[in-house]
């Protein structure tokens, strides 16, 4: 069979890619242990968590720009997470309009299982890469996600 060009092409490659990764995380854990919680949910609690771990206050806006989502999915998204009850959205001290996002102890616990899911995940995926290959694969990365 021929080789088709398009098939070349690197939004096609990250297209499959992300597929590979998205299977491979669902490989590794048991969605009814998770309690249905989406992939998404594992990447916001984690996302909070390291924030916290640093001091820093966590708002959607923040969320939307981690992730490239749109202020409507955000706004959903955390909505359904905070009926899992998995954050909590609290009054900011210096703007009582704005709504810091808060892990919950189900999102704690969450954001803990899925950290070893990540870390085994990132173990398979730079397997063989060496420093310097992986430092120039983000700078790629981040060049690309800046073109857009």
């Amino acid at each position: 069979m021929q080789q088709n060009p398009q098939n070349q092409d690197v939004s096609l490659q990250i297209k499959k890619l992300d597929n590979q990764i998205l299977r491979r995380i669902h490989s590794l854990y048991d969605r009814r242990q998770m309690k249905e919680c989406t992939l998404q949910n594992m990447w916001i609690t984690d996302f909070l968590f390291h924030q916290e771990q640093m001091g820093e206050p966590v708002f959607q806006r923040d969320v939307e720009e981690e992730f490239a989502i749109n202020r409507a999915t955000a706004s959903k998204m955390l909505a359904l997470m905070e009926e899992k009850g998995l954050i909590r959205r609290v009054s900011d001290a210096q703007d009582g309009r704005r709504k810091a996002l808060q892990l919950e102890p189900a999102g704690r616990q969450l954001q803990q299982r899925y950290s070893a899911i990540r870390q085994e995940l990132e173990r398979q995926l730079v397997n063989g890469f060496s420093p310097e290959e992986l430092e120039q694969l983000r700078r790629f990365l981040a060049r690309m996600q800046a073109n857009l």
